[in-house]
């Protein structure tokens, strides 16, 4: 399998990404104040900052779960790099191959005992938690993978930037996914059962 070498169909610009993120904090600065409201009813304390909604990257507070299954995503994406191609594009397909297999991978997350209480909270503002956690974990997995790329040597920075403007692509999509999980929340009242979740995940890194 050869690199396609054909442009993407519609660059996802820094300037969009920007844009995108400065709307998802306002969503969701919205989404934390009903948080805070309902834990306040409740009689509880702000949430651990492991759950708590936020936009910056801290590469040493990405969870467990996300590097376990990232390290898998690498072992899959690496069985599908064509090793006849030079080196340097077997390492651009690898990273490739990555994204497609975050996004694509299934997975499993469960509330941890120091989630309880968040977890209750959503489903108390019609939030379906493990959705929720999900995409963030692929989101963090992303994030990972940004990482090793910058770290990467082997790459130009033209290289690097083109690999990294997809991630920000498909942390869109992701992020998309949570917005409308935390849209939900604004429009049902407490208690009620989401009638459906977010486009199955398992195809956001398709191209419509």
């Amino acid at each position: 399998m050869k690199i396609n070498a054909t442009p993407p169909q519609s660059a996802f610009s820094a300037n969009q990404y920007a844009a995108h993120n400065a709307a998802q904090l306002d969503k969701q600065a919205h989404f934390m104040q009903q948080l805070n409201g309902a834990m306040d009813a409740a009689g509880r304390s702000q949430p651990d900052n492991e759950v708590a909604v936020s936009v910056g990257v801290d590469y040493h507070s990405i969870s467990e779960q996300a590097r376990n299954y990232y390290q898998i995503a690498r072992d899959n994406a690496y069985k599908r790099v064509d090793l006849s191609q030079p080196e340097k594009q077997q390492q651009i397909q690898f990273y490739q191959e990555t994204m497609s297999e975050i996004m694509e991978m299934p997975i499993e997350v469960k509330v941890e005992p120091h989630e309880v209480n968040e977890a209750l909270l959503f489903n108390n503002l019609g939030i379906d938690f493990l959705a929720y956690k999900e995409l963030k974990v692929r989101i963090e997995m992303l994030d990972l993978t940004e990482q090793e790329i910058t770290d990467d040597k082997s790459l130009e920075t033209h290289e690097k930037d083109k690999l990294k403007d997809k991630i920000d692509e498909l942390k869109a999509k992701l992020e998309a996914a949570i917005d409308e999980l935390l849209g939900d929340s604004q429009d049902k009242p407490p208690e009620t059962d989401p009638s459906g979740t977010p486009s199955d995940v398992f195809s956001l890194y398709q191209t419509p």
